[in-house]
């Protein structure tokens, strides 16, 4: 096997986890990746570095928001603001088929049950009711405030790591949250006071004072 078909078999190993920087052959960081063709060229010299890359896009086109929604299969994102991180069914209060027929009434009861049970299973310790009533009281307070997204991401993740490091045995779960509130504020530059978010929290500003101090020491956070 001569050095061309060595390079060659080099190109064709190539891989999403190797990230390919340069070009092999003129170092040039000008690299295009050609769709029609599945290859990797370096714009410099040419020089094909992989070849049959895998397209990783779907397989359907949509011309507007509406086709988008329709032929994704995919459901919504992960998110830290509930205590399963999104990831559960619901069986929603329609009692109606995939047709939009309305159910029997010994249906109606089979669904009514498992709609309960459902309800019961998504919850099955206290860790997970603690985390489930306290991210409902974060996201109230991070609506009463009209605080952004990444705001209450972020003070959900502080409460999910007190909650992993039991820090909240024996506190207020109110004080605990609104403390979470307040730090996710300062962590993304956010100007909010103790006072907005005891009122907003209906928590006095000494408790949310007291349990902010209590997070910064605890989960050794650095707030300038």
């Amino acid at each position: 096997m001569n050095d061309s078909e060595i390079e060659d078999a080099d190109a064709l190993s190539y891989t999403p986890q190797t990230k390919v920087q340069s070009c092999p052959e003129c170092g040039s960081t000008r690299l295009m990746r050609d769709y029609e063709c599945a290859e990797l060229v370096c714009m410099n010299c040419g020089y094909v570095i992989a070849a049959k890359l895998a397209d990783r896009g779907p397989e359907w086109r949509a011309f507007d928001d509406e086709q988008r929604a329709k032929r994704t299969r995919v459901g919504a994102p992960l998110t830290y603001t509930i205590h399963d991180k999104g990831l559960s069914t619901m069986i929603d209060w329609h009692d109606r088929d995939v047709y939009g027929k309305g159910l029997s009434p010994g249906q109606k009861a089979q669904v009514y049950r498992l709609r309960k049970w459902q309800r019961r299973i998504r919850v099955s310790d206290a860790t997970g009711r603690n985390l489930a009533f306290a991210l409902s009281e974060i996201t109230k307070i991070a609506n009463n405030l009209n605080l952004p997204k990444n705001v209450l991401e972020t003070a959900s993740l502080i409460y999910r790591k007190a909650v992993k490091e039991r820090l909240i045995r024996g506190r207020s779960i109110q004080g605990v949250t609104s403390a979470a509130i307040y730090l996710a504020c300062r962590q993304c530059g956010l100007p909010r006071t103790l006072e907005e978010i005891a009122q907003a929290s209906n928590v006095s500003k000494k408790e949310v004072g007291r349990s902010y101090r209590f997070l910064i020491k605890e989960l050794n956070y650095f707030i300038p």
